[in-house]
């Protein structure tokens, strides 16, 4: 059975049960349900308090503001100003990692080159933890 049969049915279902009611039940339930309409319609029409900067949800606009251009703009600054300043900061560690890492090697090597030790010394894989620590013992 698909869907559509089976509304069908239901809706048969349904219309031989409403045939059925007795007239003053159902003159009772048209009255309530133009009540229950008539309340809904009410309350629908009644203003709602919406911030200013809310967005809307899919499908409608982006800002739910009397100024829609101002707001727009400034709702847009609002998501794009975070995302640069992401960027920035991102670039600004990887530029600074990077200065580190030269000034550490330019300090190796001015070290090498003031240095009177043999070749076989800068082949050694601990010469370079050497040079820090005997730095670090002479800047106290």
């Amino acid at each position: 059975m698909n869907e559509a049969e089976f509304a069908y049915r239901i809706r048969q279902a349904l219309d031989e049960g409403a045939n059925q009611i007795d007239y003053t039940v159902s003159l009772r339930l048209e009255m309530l349900r133009k009540r229950a309409l008539d309340r809904s319609v009410a309350t629908a029409s009644a203003p709602l308090w919406v911030p200013a900067l809310q967005v809307a949800a899919a499908g409608g606009s982006g800002i739910s503001s009397g100024r829609a251009g101002f707001s727009a703009w400034m709702f847009r600054f609002g998501v794009v100003a975070p995302l640069v300043a992401l960027a920035i900061g991102i670039v600004g560690i990887k530029q600074w990692q990077s200065d580190n890492l030269v000034a550490e090697v330019a300090d190796l090597d001015f070290a090498v080159l003031l240095d009177d030790t043999p070749i076989d010394t800068y082949a050694h894989s601990g010469f370079g933890e050497y040079l820090k620590t005997e730095q670090a013992a002479s800047a106290m």
